[in-house]
């Protein structure tokens, strides 16, 4: 579990007691265009807000889950990529210093593997420098997006 504090989204407190929100936490899926995010004991003692009712639909909110591989959390893969950039590449020592779950070797295994030679992201950038190639080849200035 995190705080909020720690966490790179910056989650708002529970609306209910004001403490700091702690995965997994409870979103209602009704209310909004403000969403209304309860702490788990909030939620489970039916608390209400202006419009928001006990009875609404919800979602379970939580980055506790394997994404790239398991065994690395998405919560962990996004700790990886602040170390990082926070103590810079090959600096794999620091890097599992600041993420406190896993090896310097489990780091630099896990971002080899999945950010440097991962054929989908390779093949991507690739596709990416060709096209800005061609373009200044032909005299044309590059304007990439990222949508």
């Amino acid at each position: 579990m995190s705080v909020v504090s720690d966490d790179p989204f910056g989650k708002p407190p529970c609306r209910g007691c004001s403490s700091y929100l702690t995965e997994p936490y409870i979103k209602c899926a009704e209310c909004g265009p403000s969403s209304v995010l309860l702490c788990l004991q909030c939620f489970t003692r039916g608390f209400e807000y202006k419009k928001h009712q006990s009875d609404h639909k919800y979602e379970i909110m939580t980055s506790d889950f394997p994404v790239l591989e398991p065994g690395w959390t998405a919560q962990e893969e996004m700790a990886l990529l602040e170390a990082v950039m926070d103590c810079g590449f090959g600096n794999w020592h620091d890097v599992a210093y600041q993420m406190r779950t896993k090896t310097k070797e489990e780091c630099e295994s896990h971002y080899m593997k999945n950010f440097i030679n991962n054929p989908l992201f390779s093949s991507t950038l690739l596709g990416l420098r060709k096209t800005k190639d061609s373009h200044f080849a032909d005299g044309h200035s590059f304007t990439g997006s990222c949508s």
